[in-house]
């Protein structure tokens, strides 16, 4: 079992988000799949995953996700990523408009799989890092400067 989530983790990283095959997301996610992505609003339903990775991937058009690492526990898997790209639209995730800015940030998304396909999904990731990058929100000062 444990192979066979690896091998799907794996698709979606290449497949979906760096390729941007969106048809390969209908045989790894449920039809009424949840997408909780605090603090933004949750997506609900295959529709609504296939739709935010279309926006994201026509707002970061050099899109590429790599996996750092990876955790399997019978139905559960944790991956731990980065992103990067340039924002040349704007973001459905944070709505700023296309820059033309490259980013990099880390996140960490746990699935809950069942029958071979994801029916809940929690990502949390770097995104006060994410609108730093943009310009949205000023840089951190260092602790003691």
């Amino acid at each position: 079992m444990s192979e066979d989530l690896e091998t799907k983790i794996r698709r979606l990283t290449d497949e979906c988000w760096n390729q941007g095959d969106l048809d390969a997301l209908d045989a790894l996610y449920s039809a009424d799949i949840v997408r909780h992505k605090p603090p933004y609003p949750a997506l609900f339903g295959l529709a609504a995953v296939k739709r935010f990775t279309a926006e994201t991937r026509k707002s970061y058009p050099d899109i590429h996700l790599t996996i750092d690492e990876a955790a399997i526990a019978e139905n559960i898997t944790t991956v731990r990523w980065t992103f990067q790209g340039m924002l040349a639209g704007q973001s459905p995730t944070t709505g700023v408009p296309g820059i033309g800015q490259h980013v990099a940030f880390t996140g960490c998304t746990i699935s809950h799989w069942l029958d071979g396909k994801i029916v809940e999904e929690w990502e949390h990731a770097d995104y006060l890092g994410l609108l730093q990058q943009l310009g949205v929100l000023p840089l951190s000062r260092q602790v003691g400067a």
